[in-house]
């Protein structure tokens, strides 16, 4: 296992936009649609938001009564926190997962409406078009706002979804979460023109949970605080969907054990089996310590797959799985991805510094990674195949101490 260097070789200065979120408590998941031109946020405060990129190239997510993104875009999506949020791929419409502590995933579909339409655009005494009203019409139509439906909220889980992710388009309109039991839930839209029907597609119990005589019978909406904390910290803590076009399905998801494994559907028994499972995020003292967030990169043109995970043992990690060959058809591509298996190469340590989050640019290539300290970090690999942190993002500190104290 190999340690890459953090030294940055080059100082990120783009412009920056701090923002107030307006939450009534932390942040807990942002998530960016497929074009980068709006973003969610889901809240402890049992809300989500929805901010737009406007022509101006400033994010908007309040404004005054009855503008683009004021009160339609914000709304309670649980009774209990929002763990997290994923947007859906736009050929399905404009959709939205939350995963709360309410044990529910929920599925929202934004709906447009509050503007007239121009369809049966308003004429004078006369019978022609009133170029005035025509215009008030155009701009009414630009001032269009729009309201979050829920069109269906699956309740298998037994404790709290810890996270949620639509999968890649071309296995269709599904989604994984994982939740505080230990399991990942597979669901599929029956009709993806009508969202209101799910099913259940697929189990992986990644995490077994503890059958111990003070568990039992203990459920989230039952704790006490002195017990919501350690509940909440069991079970799945992050998943991610590999996105090539000629793989099968296949999931890295991490646990709050600290174990990172990758599952994959084989066609042959109808279910989802442990194909690898990546080195863990180390224990101290015989302690699990858990894993924040896993990211599978993006496969362009690589024979190998690129694994990011971060963990509470202060690592961030890049694991190399590549893809091996299968049985008979394995040369033809799409037809050998059922029979083709994946081989675990190698792991890199590249950061040593507490990172909560990681995240991979469009083609796999840089890694991003934050964490409490106020850095974003940008890793590269170089020719030879070593990790090297080439950029920071710093935060801008005196902002955001101006907006908590408004």
């Amino acid at each position: 296992m190999m340690t890459a260097t953090a030294t940055p070789t080059k100082l990120l200065t783009t412009p920056s936009q701090t923002l107030p979120h307006h939450h009534l408590s932390h942040v807990l998941s942002i998530s960016f649609d497929h074009y980068g031109r709006r973003f969610a946020t889901a809240s402890y405060d049992r809300t989500v938001r929805v901010w737009d990129l406007n022509a101006e190239g400033v994010w908007m997510g309040r404004s005054l009564e009855g503008a683009v993104g004021g009160a339609n875009n914000e709304w309670q999506a649980h009774r209990g926190a929002v763990w997290d949020v994923c947007w859906g791929h736009p050929e399905f419409g404009q959709v939205l997962a939350t995963a709360g502590a309410d044990h529910a995933v929920i599925i929202w579909e934004e709906r447009e409406g509050g503007f007239k339409s121009l369809a049966t655009p308003e004429r004078n005494e006369q019978g022609f078009l009133d170029t005035n009203v025509a215009n008030a019409a155009s701009g009414a139509a630009a001032e269009a706002t729009s309201r979050w439906v829920n069109k269906a909220t699956l309740t298998d889980a037994r404790r709290a979804v810890k996270t949620v992710e639509f999968a890649p388009r071309h296995l269709g309109l599904r989604l994984a979460s994982g939740s505080a039991d230990g399991v990942v839930r597979i669901y599929e839209a029956l009709d993806t023109m009508n969202l209101n029907h799910w099913k259940l597609d697929g189990v992986i119990e990644a995490e077994v949970e503890e059958n111990s005589p003070d568990n039992e019978g203990l459920t989230d909406r039952n704790l006490g605080p002195e017990n919501i904390s350690s509940n909440e910290n069991m079970g799945v803590s992050s998943l991610s969907w590999c996105t090539g076009r000629f793989e099968p399905a296949t999931l890295v998801v991490g646990c709050s054990s600290g174990r990172v494994s990758v599952y994959r559907y084989m066609d042959g028994q109808r279910s989802w089996l442990e194909a690898i499972r990546l080195p863990s995020h180390a224990t101290q003292n015989g302690l699990p310590r858990g894993v924040l967030d896993v990211a599978w990169a993006p496969n362009v043109g690589r024979s190998y797959h690129l694994i990011a995970s971060c963990g509470k043992d202060n690592q961030l990690k890049v694991h190399r799985v590549k893809r091996g060959r299968g049985g008979k058809g394995d040369s033809d591509g799409a037809a050998s991805s059922s029979t083709s298996s994946l081989m675990y190469e190698g792991t890199e340590v590249l950061d040593q510094s507490q990172s909560w989050r990681c995240q991979w640019n469009v083609t796999g290539t840089v890694l991003a990674s934050s964490g409490d300290c106020g850095v974003v970090r940008l890793w590269k690999s170089d020719f030879q195949g070593q990790w090297k942190c080439v950029s920071e993002i710093v935060g801008d500190s005196s902002a955001m101490t101006a907006l908590n104290d408004q």
